[in-house]
């Protein structure tokens, strides 16, 4: 296969990602000519795998031996690679690996920084990595492919669920304050996605932050503004928000009057100043030059704020979303399913059977509808009218609610149906076929 031929085949998914997550399609793309030898390396030829990534992968695991770099040295070491059924496959591990909260820097950054950034946080251990991706991108213009309606795009917010993994944060009344924050967060974070504002995480899943790991990754991450999600206790009800003593509360009003609209108390908008000058809360004081909102939902503690959070989480989400929108001047729209006449239509496929029913894509993200491939393969989805929350085998989705069908993206989908996802850009056509949904190490 020809240079330029191994480009134009992976190019399609990595300019997917890029749009859909924010991983710049320059770097994956050069770290697949890097890592793969243009796609002709024994791991990409014989495990479908074009970055090196160790573990076990969606077809098992493929042991070799590779260079590594220890203080310096190169030496020899023995791994177990992770195995895909195809390169697409290994072009999407890779995207979902770099969404882990210590490559935060890299997603939404220009090339430079993100060749940089993805070798500081650890990817290789090669002290050449860097230049040897920028002279890849440079060489075949590959940031041509870093652009989203002509424009490079940078996260204007980070979202971050506070607490989580070994920090529950505060509990109450059956809840857990980092379940909470973190439904509310990927919620938004989807929200701001199909919107087209640059956002990211801090955190996507229930993984331990300390503060200092928390306030470096929304330091680094380019944003202009961070939104801390938080649930409350410790005696009264209703929502507040909270910001820097170097801040205007224009932001923090907004937001927590848009919770308060929902049928809330509005309790308070306030700063807190601590010793030497300072900010007292460590949000604010240790995330530099971005604009940082703690916004506390309600009291976990409080019966009836605690019924409120567990029935109308969704709703204060989408308020925050909605009042954030019209704060920057972003066009704003309910979580509807778009018209044919916006979107492609986009097949499916279940265990090699065609459904008779379609998904759309959108924004990059295909959605496709929960009941229809739920069903396909003997589960059957659960519906909270009042709530409008569809749920999949314990697992809340994300889901968007057209002609009265909810639509949910094809990853999340799989996830909560223990199935593999394969993208057929060609025919526009989602796979899932049966397999185990592996964690990413």
């Amino acid at each position: 296969m020809s240079q330029r031929a191994f480009i134009n085949k992976i190019a399609p998914a990595a300019v997917e990602d890029w749009k859909a997550y924010g991983v710049p399609a320059s770097l994956t793309i050069a770290q697949a000519i890097l890592e793969s030898n243009w796609g002709a390396s024994e791991l990409a030829t014989r495990a479908n795998n074009l970055f090196g990534i160790k573990g076990n992968g969606s077809a098992g695991t493929y042991t070799k031996v590779s260079d590594e770099y220890v203080n310096g040295k190169k030496v020899q070491k023995t791994s177990d690679f992770r195995k895909y059924n195809s390169w697409i496959e290994s072009i999407r591990d890779h995207t979902q690996f770099l969404l882990k909260p210590r490559y935060a820097k890299v997603i939404g950054a220009d090339w430079k920084t993100a060749c940089r950034e993805v070798y500081d946080s650890g990817y290789a251990t090669d002290p050449a990595y860097p230049e040897k991706l920028k002279r890849i991108i440079e060489q075949y213009k590959l940031y041509e492919y870093d652009r989203k309606d002509g424009v490079q795009m940078r996260p204007i917010l980070i979202i971050d669920a506070g607490h989580g993994g070994s920090d529950p944060g505060a509990v109450g009344n059956g809840l857990r304050e980092k379940d909470l924050t973190l439904q509310i967060s990927n919620y938004q974070y989807a929200r701001f996605q199909a919107l087209g504002v640059p956002v990211t995480l801090t955190r996507t899943s229930d993984v331990t932050l300390t503060p200092d790991q928390r306030t470096k990754v929304v330091r680094d991450s380019g944003a202009k503004y961070c939104l801390s999600n938080h649930i409350n206790a410790g005696g009264g009800n209703g929502v507040e928000a909270i910001y820097s003593i170097f801040s205007s509360d224009k932001l923090a009003k907004t937001l927590a009057q848009a919770v308060s609209a929902c049928g809330t108390n509005f309790r308070r908008v306030f700063s807190k100043k601590g010793t030497g000058g300072k900010d007292y809360y460590f949000m604010h004081r240790e995330t530099g030059s971005v604009e940082t909102v703690i916004l506390e939902y309600g009291f976990i503690d409080d019966a009836a704020d605690a019924l409120k959070l567990k029935d109308n989480w969704k709703t204060y989400a989408e308020s925050v979303v909605k009042a954030f929108c019209e704060y920057i001047g972003v066009s704003y729209h309910l979580p509807t399913g778009p018209s044919t006449k916006s979107v492609d239509n986009v097949l499916i496929e279940v265990n090699g059977v065609h459904l008779p029913v379609k998904g759309y894509l959108q924004n990059g993200v295909s959605y496709l509808p929960v009941r229809a491939v739920s069903e396909a393969v003997g589960v059957s989805p659960e519906w909270d009218a009042a709530t409008k929350q569809v749920k999949l085998n314990g697992r809340n989705l994300n889901a968007a609610i057209t002609d009265g069908t909810s639509f949910a993206p094809a990853r999340e989908l799989a996830v909560a149906l223990g199935l593999k996802v394969e993208w057929g850009g060609t025919t526009k056509t989602v796979k899932l076929t049966n397999g185990c949904v592996c964690p990413h190490s």
